[in-house]
């Protein structure tokens, strides 16, 4: 992992990988936040077994789970580099989070106010699922949705659960690529961050 140059147009930000992302003892730390990083064999093994036992209610639990986590955690990261300011530079770190994370990669992509696209042409939990179980009937990639939504949220300046994330295509599917489709859930409901009447999350302004 080596360092990453991020910047804004004003200022620019060197992020140091290898003391950002490391070990302490047995413990894996992400700019002081713990994570877990698991082989596909666990990660995969947990998805089926919420699927089979809760069904749909499993699929939330893995969803919110992510949503939460990497809520909590992309937050910590942005404190610690206030430089990172604009939604493009924010965005792109999100970005290379998740693949230095060994998550894959994430491509996101504007689809119109507050609304988003994203792409992945490659997935951990997907080359896992495929090993493991081979084709899915239906998008699998529920981990994804929860990073993703959680990820946006912390960018837009709002809770978790703030936006509601589809997907419509999925490699676990033996689709081309995985594709996202990301939208508030509740449009209409004015931002708790705004004042004067706006409805217009962060994203609308930069």
């Amino acid at each position: 992992m080596s360092n990453t140059r991020m910047s804004d147009g004003r200022r620019t930000a060197t992020t140091n990988w290898k003391s950002d992302l490391n070990r302490n003892a047995h413990r894996v730390v992400l700019s002081g936040q713990p994570i877990a990083m698991h082989c596909h064999h666990y990660n995969i093994n947990l998805q089926k077994t919420l699927e089979d036992a809760l069904g749909q209610s499993g699929v939330d639990l893995l969803r919110r789970s992510a949503e939460e986590a990497i809520y909590r955690d992309f937050k910590a990261y942005l404190r610690d580099y206030p430089m990172i300011r604009s939604v493009k530079s924010r965005l792109e770190m999100a970005e290379i989070l998740y693949q230095n994370c060994g998550m894959g990669i994430i491509h996101f992509e504007k689809n119109g106010p507050d609304q988003w696209r994203i792409v992945s042409p490659s997935s951990h939990h997907v080359t896992g699922w495929l090993a493991k179980h081979g084709r899915r009937d239906t998008p699998g990639c529920h981990f994804s949705r929860g990073w993703i939504a959680g990820v946006l949220a912390v960018i837009a300046q709002q809770c978790p659960e703030y936006y509601r994330v589809e997907e419509l295509n999925c490699k676990m599917m033996r689709d081309e690529t995985c594709v996202f489709q990301v939208a508030p859930r509740y449009p209409s409901v004015v931002a708790p961050h705004r004042r004067g009447g706006s409805s217009k999350s962060s994203f609308m302004s930069e």
